[in-house]
């Protein structure tokens, strides 16, 4: 959080934020405003004047790389369209007010190092339960999200293994946006993909492979003007390797030696409750991205 970040007020009788990560608390600084894009039974999504995106969440929704996790549900509505403003330590939300003052910091970003140190074992895991379950078949996780996303899905991976950048960006642009919904399932899975390229042994192979973009350059180029924003702000923290803490549990289960089961099961199916399709395709782009050969071992083509 930046250190220009400061507070002064708290009250008891504001509600209080429980957890906040990083890119939400450095969004929320004092004098920040902008309107709720979203509102919805436990979550309300707020985006900046300046287009930045923080999440409101509560009733059982934990940490996450936007979100500010309250302690209790909000007493008051959120409709789509009422003014926000950070004052002090508090958040005003149209008619209910927030306590950012004794909310604890959340790091997203996993420990991608260590993580790295057991890629083998990892791969290994998301093989074993992938095999073993037939809910985590790729084919049968993209099914959900319909034909046009499963074809742009299959159109990419040839892409990448032949490393032709041109195509692969004409294809990651067709694919961003594809489908219904705040995160469409297409984006869904190129943020899971994302995720898994940042488990690769030398992350600057990626970035030097057909002299193409590092992860966050080629998110920026794709998405603009091509999705929502909500899920344009879910993709830039997957291309800087944040992610929820269900994906902090798969991945710590995946690493654990020997895997046992029943903790890979029970992340798994916390990722698959997200939403009608959003969960479910993430995946099947982190089991794709994981499958896939690493980048520096790719031909660069012209």
């Amino acid at each position: 959080m930046p250190s220009a970040i400061r507070y002064s007020l708290s009250t008891d009788l504001l509600i209080p934020a429980r957890s906040i990560s990083h890119r939400a608390a450095a969004i929320l600084f004092p004098g920040a405003t902008g309107g709720v894009l979203a509102s919805f039974e436990r979550a309300c999504d707020l985006v900046t004047d300046g287009g930045e995106v923080v999440a409101l969440v509560w009733g059982g929704i934990g940490n996450g790389p936007l979100n500010v996790v309250l302690g209790s549900r909000p007493d008051a509505a959120l409709p789509v369209g009422a003014r926000f403003a950070v004052r002090d330590r508090s958040l005003t939300v149209g008619d209910a007010t927030f306590d950012l003052a004794r909310a604890e910091l959340w790091d997203a970003r996993p420990d991608w190092d260590a993580l790295r140190a057991r890629r083998a074992q990892i791969l290994a895991a998301a093989d074993i339960a992938r095999s073993s379950s037939p809910g985590l078949q790729n084919g049968s996780l993209l099914k959900q999200a319909g034909p046009a996303v499963e074809a742009a899905v299959s159109a990419f991976g040839e892409a990448w293994q032949r490393g032709a950048r041109d195509e692969l960006v004409a294809v990651a642009r067709g694919l961003c946006g594809l489908g219904p919904g705040l995160t469409p399932a297409g984006d869904d899975w190129l943020a899971g993909w994302l995720l898994a390229q940042h488990l690769s042994e030398d992350l600057r192979g990626l970035r030097l492979t057909a002299g193409w973009y590092d992860l966050e350059g080629l998110i920026a180029d794709i998405t603009a003007d091509r999705t929502t924003t909500l899920s344009r702000a879910f993709l830039e923290c997957a291309a800087a390797g944040k992610a929820d803490e269900t994906w902090h549990a798969l991945l710590s289960a995946l690493a654990e030696e020997p895997m046992t089961s029943l903790p890979v099961s029970q992340s798994t199916d916390a990722i698959l409750a997200h939403g009608d399709t959003s969960g479910a395709a993430m995946l099947a782009g982190f089991l794709a991205g994981m499958a896939t050969p690493d980048p520096c071992a790719s031909t660069p083509a012209a």
